[in-house]
């Protein structure tokens, strides 16, 4: 059976200081499209992220007990939660969401392509079965990709039996333990989930930078060692890269959806290398094809 990665604790130092708070971002329709990201769903009509819900539940007086509330307030602690860690999630909001209720990517440093995330939170005051995660077992499976990580989230540590039924599963699967108030706890993965990506991922103990340094904060996610990027850095390193893709290609801004139909029928696998060296895989004979197209196509 594999064994769930064990914490490092490890004192404070100034790289795992408090990041600043980030708040829902949104990537812009043409960078999804260039480095083929999926769509969110649709936002409801009224809230998209922790603030616009509290200005939601203010406004209309919603009653902070009900289960509505106690859960959708979960469900957007949970997505600014783990932008910090390069999860990039949208709420989905709707009766017919197969139980999921968050769904995105999880952008990891030096991956060329990120992880598409389907995430169940499960606010419950009582211990959490094993059930759950055969529940989000099935969900991940009948997702029917191989990229693709499921995410399960409580404010209640993980139990023996749960953690068994994590270690057992052969589907990729990640608990994490998220406090109401934010602020990330505990995290584990089994086999699975190390095997499609996740094998440069740490876990370590934030301890409190004030007094003796006993008071441990939560745990920070991290790549080979470093804090893991969050979603601002990952978007300023997308746009970056978006920026020197288009300069390579030599097409203005006016023409880079042109530029974008055309390699999409020609070369539907090319995006922008983030890691990459020459940012792109096409070859100049390539590149030159369909720049011939794209001329011919703003000629007409």
């Amino acid at each position: 059976m594999h064994r769930l990665p064990p914490l490092r604790l490890l004192r404070p130092r100034p790289r795992l200081r408090h990041k600043p708070p980030l708040t829902h971002l949104t990537i812009h329709t043409f960078t999804r499209r260039l480095f083929k990201l999926p769509l969110p769903p649709p936002s409801p009509p009224n809230h998209h992220d922790l603030p616009s819900f509290l200005a939601h539940a203010a406004r209309t007086a919603l009653d902070p007990t009900s289960t509505t509330y106690i859960g959708t307030h979960y469900e957007y602690t949970v997505q600014e939660t783990l932008l910090r860690s390069g999860f990039s999630l949208a709420r989905t909001g709707g009766r017919l969401d197969a139980g999921i209720d968050l769904v995105g990517t999880w952008h990891l440093p030096a991956r060329e392509h990120p992880l598409r995330a389907i995430v169940q939170c499960k606010s419950l005051k009582s211990k959490l079965g094993p059930n759950l995660v055969r529940e989000l077992e099935g969900t991940v499976r009948a997702n029917n990709a191989t990229d693709t990580l499921g995410v399960l989230v409580s404010p209640r540590e993980a139990t023996k039996g749960v953690r068994d039924a994590l270690a057992r599963s052969t589907a990729p699967l990640v608990w994490m333990m998220v406090r109401r108030e934010g602020g990330l706890r505990q995290v584990l993965w089994n086999a699975r989930a190390e095997a499609i990506g996740l094998a440069g991922v740490g876990v370590e103990v934030r301890f409190s930078a004030e007094g003796d340094g006993k008071g441990d904060e939560g745990v920070v996610l991290t790549w080979d060692g470093e804090e893991m990027p969050g979603m601002d850095a990952v978007e300023a390193q997308m746009a970056r890269v978006e920026r020197e893709w288009l300069r390579l290609w030599g097409v203005s801004e006016t023409q880079r959806e042109r530029l974008l139909d055309v390699l999409e029928e020609m070369f539907p696998d090319e995006r922008p290398l983030l890691y990459g060296r020459g940012g792109s895989s096409l070859t100049e004979g390539q590149r030159e094809q369909v720049l011939e197209r794209v001329r011919g196509k703003i000629a007409r």
